[in-house]
């Protein structure tokens, strides 16, 4: 008798009539050699692929998957040791894929759980031979027949170091690709449909004809122009890029024209735009979506409140959710934290996507807004992208950074510029006259200020100077006052914004007082703009928000230094005596972009650029660490369900359940936890973590859920989140 007939097929997973271990082994094999190929590296994933599951072949394992299908509720027995002890004789990153292809990358050394100490402790134990020896039975061509060797640009430690993320990845997304066909395979199903960037082109330009405006319009004059020179630039080779116009200039659908036709022209597979900002990140998606109506499946929005339901068609929220796992969609809008803190990830979910940012176009959207202590970092994965994995980067915004390399400097190599006449642009653009108050202002000073128009906008660096002016601001005023900060829910910000907008269409009354979630590309138009002294850059953002569409004959931007006024630590407080510098110069002229180079280049010189040292922790292969410490957001927060509820517009319906009846079914686990937990996202306000201690001591929260608060305090329908007693100084945004 064959050993067939003796011995039943070894499965991967059971269910729906079991699914064969060595067809799972080699169809992850291929896929992730397919993944791989588009960076030279297919047939690293090709092995990593074959091995990463040998260790089922042991019996044990076998026994377990049959338990488990008859109910039998236990913790299966190792599977990665096999494959991984294999994969290092080959390579010791492949050893890393497989350790991780769960759990998540390890740190290659240092610690008890490290990747080295972890196999060194079980390669040698019995069972590991045994399911080796197993797999070769079934599967002859189980080891290659000739040395595995990294693509000949892998240099150095670095570069290493992102071959194996990327490796990762790929085999990661293979992996569960082919075992959601196997359980799920009605998902593989809703995977599909995507339009191709060739398809969504001629929308493109439909739109763009039909929405170009009066060309008399210096401001739409400027914006043809723009586009333009982005169309003329897409021919040019991959590489770096630097898209300079003036705000308002329209680099939002002219970026998106050079993206497309770039990839067209080069044959990338998509197009990833990546802001700062989530106010931002949903007002550019909208725009996305309104040029390509006719494609639903064109745009996937991917961030922390995304996938709100509102044509409550579950078929919308599915494909997203699908798509957002691995970025397997045309056009990609993410937040810089999701992009950035993805790239230097460890856990497999985060690093999933990572293969899908090859051979694709990059646009890093105000892109000066990157945190200046992990500029060394940042850079170098851009440099490695550009270099290696086929990227183009496009750096959009109107006050550019001095990024070129430089003595002590690694900075961003040969950068070209999109629009070589954007100097001319943002003279014909000077929409604005700023106005350096000499002597500081009262919160008062302010307030009453501001009343001398019926519209106006005032921004301030903290949420507590924020709440210091609205008190101010509502003592003299009759109305129309409102606020922008984070300490309002996603859901309160769109619909403030939504009203301020009305307001300055309509001509009503409208001062609002934001911090900082109003910079750097919120479309809004006052005719006078406040702006606290702060950073170079943020200044002339908040200046972007003033006679925004060229309206008036000039705008009016007023600095001020705030006698009572607080500031971030750090870089922020840096960049901010800095700017005063600059500022006390007579001929300093803000409209000119060499302006900015000359500030940031200073800045820049002056910062930590690396400051928890994860370049070294790269070089270490130390991917949890880096994961750990690699965080563009600072603070540790925690997630606050807030008891907002707006009353729906004339002519719409509520999109959801109010938050409270969507946390109690939460808990209650009446409903898809997944679909509720997103429904809540709208809902919730971040609040840092040392903060929750303290609510909680004082009753202001309640932990609904383990990691999950519900707030217990005021919410006000303009303040938000309102705290009892006094708030740290340094609440920012």
């Amino acid at each position: 008798m064959s050993n067939e007939t003796m011995q039943p097929r070894a499965l991967a997973h059971t269910m729906h009539g079991g699914h064969p271990l060595d067809v799972h082994l080699r169809d992850v094999a291929r896929v992730a050699q397919g993944f791989a190929e588009q960076f030279g590296a297919g047939e690293l994933a090709y092995w990593a692929g074959l091995w990463h599951d040998i260790g089922k072949y042991h019996p044990a394992f076998q026994q377990y998957l049959l338990d488990a299908e008859a109910g039998i509720k236990r913790k299966g027995p190792d599977h990665k040791t096999a494959g991984a002890a294999l994969a290092q004789r080959w390579g010791r990153e492949l050893a890393y894929l497989i350790i991780g292809h769960h759990g998540g990358l390890h740190d290659a050394n240092g610690t008890e759980t490290s990747a080295e100490v972890w196999l060194k402790e079980r390669r040698n134990l019995p069972a590991v031979a045994e399911a080796q020896a197993l797999a070769r039975a079934e599967i002859p061509d189980l080891e290659p027949t000739a040395p595995l060797a990294p693509p000949s640009w892998v240099r150095d430690e670095l570069g290493g170091e992102f071959l194996t993320r990327m490796l990762f990845s790929a085999l990661v997304d293979a992996d569960r690709l082919d075992t959601e066909r196997h359980f799920t395979p009605e998902r593989g199903a809703r995977r599909a449909g995507y339009p191709t960037l060739a398809e969504l082109w001629p929308s493109l330009e439909y739109y763009q004809s039909a929405n170009r405006g009066d060309p008399r319009n210096p401001v739409n004059r400027v914006r043809d122009e723009v586009y333009a020179a982005c169309l003329a630039a897409a021919r040019l080779e991959p590489g770096f890029f630097r898209l300079t116009a003036p705000t308002g200039g329209g680099k939002t659908r002219s970026g998106l024209a050079f993206a497309m036709r770039h990839a067209l022209t080069h044959g990338k597979q998509r197009i990833i735009v990546a802001i700062p900002y989530l106010t931002i990140t949903d007002q550019t998606a909208s725009v996305y979506r309104g040029i390509f109506a006719a494609h639903p499946r064109a745009v996937l929005e991917h961030h922390s409140a995304a996938w709100r339901n509102e044509r409550d068609d579950a078929d919308v929220t599915r494909w997203e959710e699908l798509a957002a796992e691995n970025w397997d969609a045309p056009l990609v809008v993410t937040t810089m934290v999701q992009f950035f803190e993805s790239l230097l990830a460890a856990s497999a979910s985060d690093c999933r996507k990572l293969h899908n940012i090859a051979n694709s176009i990059v646009i890093l959207d105000e892109v000066q807004t990157l945190p200046e202590k992990y500029l060394t970092p940042i850079h170098s994965v851009l440099r490695e992208l550009v270099a290696n994995y086929g990227v183009s980067v496009v750096l959009s915004t109107a006050t550019q950074p001095a990024l070129e390399p430089r003595a002590g400097f690694g900075g961003l190599p040969n950068v070209r510029e999109i629009v070589p006449g954007h100097g001319e642009h943002f003279r014909l653009l000077q929409r604005v006259r700023y106005d350096i108050v000499p002597e500081p202002w009262s919160w008062e000073r302010v307030a009453t200020e501001m009343l001398e128009s019926p519209q106006s906008l005032a921004v301030v660096n903290t949420r507590r100077d924020a709440r210091i002016l609205l008190d101010a601001l509502e003592g003299q005023a009759a109305g129309g006052v409102l606020h922008l900060s984070t300490n309002l829910c996603g859901a309160h910000r769109a619909a403030v914004l939504a009203d301020v907008r009305a307001r300055l269409r309509a001509g009503r009354l409208c001062r609002l007082v934001s911090t900082q979630v109003v910079e750097a590309g919120v479309d809004l138009d006052f005719p006078l703009v406040f702006r606290a002294i702060g950073p170079l850059d943020r200044i002339v953002q908040a200046g972007g928000r003033c006679n925004r569409e060229g309206l008036l004959d000039v705008g009016r931007v007023v600095v001020f230094v705030p006698e009572d006024g607080a500031l971030p630590r750090g870089a922020y407080e840096t960049a901010t005596a800095l700017a005063l510098d600059l500022l006390s110069e007579h001929h300093i002229d803000l409209h000119a972009p060499a302006t900015y180079l000359r500030y940031f280049d200073d800045l820049y010189s002056r910062v930590e650029r690396d400051s928890k040292q994860i370049e070294r922790q790269r070089r270490a292969y130390a991917f949890r660490s880096v994961a750990s410490d690699f965080r563009l957001v600072d603070a540790p927060t925690e997630p606050v369900v807030v008891p907002y509820s707006s009353p729906a517009r004339d002519g719409e319906q509520r999109i959801s359940a109010p938050p409270d009846v969507l946390l109690q079914r939460l808990i209650d686990r009446h409903g898809n936890p997944r679909d509720l937990w997103r429904a809540l996202q709208p809902y919730i306000v971040n609040m840092r973590t040392r903060d929750v201690r303290r609510c909680l001591h004082a009753g202001l929260l309640v932990e609904a859920l383990p990691g999950l608060y519900e707030w217990k305090g005021e919410y006000d329908q303009t303040r938000g989140l309102v705290e009892q007693g006094p708030a740290p100084e340094d609440w920012v945004v």
